[in-house]
């Protein structure tokens, strides 16, 4: 007679505990390790999320150190050039005033002094933009100051105010450029 071959009950014990230790690998790799060794610049910045009822997690963003440090030297060079840009306005209303205490009397007159509340719109509306920048500036120092625990898409926006600061700069620069024009 053939004998049977009867299943063993090791087989199945020894699949029970593979999956028991595999279960308990997976907490081990979601773990977090904490060290002192200074970031380099393209770690990437990590995030919180806050989850549905499960807490917080801690997320990868796309923003990385290096980008961080970019967006802060940026800061300054617009924080500069914004000072500049601020000296060179007031040096133009003086200019103004200037020409406006000098100006002589008839047709001449009439038509500078259309040229001078042209150029006193202009000043103003820079004044405007350069107050606007200004905010922009301070937002974005206090932005970058918090940048490590932002969500990523906090990070993004400071991204198109920094780039809407170089538009509105840029801007600011022809008006300058166009005032310095008309003084002279």
């Amino acid at each position: 007679m053939l004998a049977r071959f009867k299943p063993s009950f090791t087989i199945p014990a020894t699949g029970l505990l593979v999956l028991l230790l595999g279960g308990l690998a997976l907490p081990a790799q979601a773990a977090v390790e904490v060290d002192n060794l200074s970031a380099s610049g393209f770690d990437h910045l990590a995030a919180t999320h806050g989850g549905s009822g499960s807490g917080h997690s801690l997320r990868n963003t796309d923003f990385t150190v290096d980008d961080l440090q970019k967006m802060e030297n940026l800061q300054k060079r617009n924080a500069d050039e914004l000072e500049s840009l601020k000296k060179i306005i007031n040096d133009q209303a003086r200019v103004i005033e200037e020409l406006k205490r000098n100006s002589g009397s008839g047709s001449n007159s009439s038509s500078n002094s259309s040229d001078l509340s042209g150029l006193k719109r202009s000043v103003s509306d820079q004044d405007r933009a350069i107050e606007k920048l200004t905010s922009q500036v301070d937002d974005l120092k206090r932005s970058s100051g918090s940048s490590s625990s932002s969500s990523s898409s906090e990070l993004s926006g400071l991204k198109r105010d920094i780039s809407d600061q170089q538009r509105d700069l840029d801007s600011l620069k022809r008006n300058v450029d166009d005032l310095s024009r008309k003084v002279k």
